[in-house]
């Protein structure tokens, strides 16, 4: 047999994560309640001796609707809580939820769900309302065409959550020959381990935040101004403990080394759980969660992509 004509494939070798976590991928529509005002945007330009389109008129339809202010706070607030739920995946929308995390992020996403509907309900019973105040806010502005029936306007609000599974590194299914073939799956699976690389800088960066938050409040000596130990700096690195033990989706030894260092000194098995209390008043416990604290952030890596 001649061996110059065997064809080896090259295996491909890439993190399996398609079990231990999924993607989630969170999109919210909200009526902007503003528009472009052609005619007043032209009367500006020429009033001003300047260039067309150079200044743009755009109204507030129902000026500072308290109803409606409520519903984007609201997708404001939700937006955050997808971020810190979730981990980095893709540009296209896509975060990555470790499986251990999928019944609270799926029962929290719900939630917040039926308090946007209802939200937006309260809105669109005042809306007719509102037109009629707009009317005498805009004046000359006001025009009735800006204006969608309460059934339309209920289309342009929408909240969706899409969960699906994270597909496997060089997973391809079509018979495109060998050359291409490999080629493709060596693409994909350096844009997989990118996108992974990226989950897992994101977990080491938030724990570098918090860690940072709280060594700034412990840097002091005694007779020293006290910097302010905020309690949610405190809760946040509580979080993070957990969160480097959930989102260790490739077992990575380093983050599991770091979590059971950080776990040690404020969970220790045999010790008094840490509280932000006695770091405020045991200048020993303050002393030694500062150190281990400044050892951890030395060892965090930084990884920017």
């Amino acid at each position: 047999m001649d061996t110059q004509s065997i064809l080896i494939e090259p295996t491909i070798v890439a993190p399996t994560i398609h079990s231990s976590a999924v993607l989630a991928e969170f999109s919210v529509s909200v009526w902007s309640g503003r528009k472009k005002d052609k005619r007043a945007s032209a009367q500006v330009t020429m009033h001003n001796n300047a260039r067309s389109g150079t200044a743009n008129v755009h109204k507030k339809l129902l000026g500072d609707c308290a109803e409606l202010k409520a519903v984007t706070d609201f997708v404001a607030k939700v937006r955050l809580h997808h971020y810190a739920l979730t981990m980095p995946w893709a540009d296209l929308g896509q975060r990555l939820v470790p499986t251990a995390m999928l019944m609270d992020y799926t029962e929290q996403m719900s939630s917040y769900e039926q308090e946007f509907h209802r939200l937006v309900q309260e809105f669109l019973n005042v809306y007719e309302w509102e037109i009629i105040q707009a009317r005498a806010r805009l004046g000359s502005l006001f025009d009735n065409a800006d204006y969608a029936s309460t059934d339309d306007l209920r289309h342009k609000f929408a909240y969706k959550v899409a969960i699906t599974p994270v597909p496997s590194s060089g997973d391809f299914r079509v018979d495109l020959g060998n050359e291409v073939n490999t080629m493709l799956q060596t693409s994909f699976q350096e844009h997989y381990q990118e996108q992974l690389t990226k989950a897992m800088s994101d977990v080491y960066n938030r724990t570098r935040i918090y860690l940072e938050r709280l060594y700034r409040s412990l840097d002091y000596n005694e007779g020293e101004r006290r910097p302010k130990l905020v309690e949610s700096t405190f809760d946040g690195v509580l979080d993070m403990i957990e969160l480097l033990g959930i989102c260790n989706l490739t077992g990575d030894v380093q983050m599991e080394a770091i979590r059971a260092k950080l776990e040690n000194q404020f969970r220790g098995v045999g010790k008094m759980p840490l509280s932000s209390e006695a770091l405020r008043h045991s200048s020993h416990v303050r002393a030694e969660t500062k150190a281990v604290v400044k050892d951890v952030i030395k060892t965090l890596p930084t990884i920017d992509l």
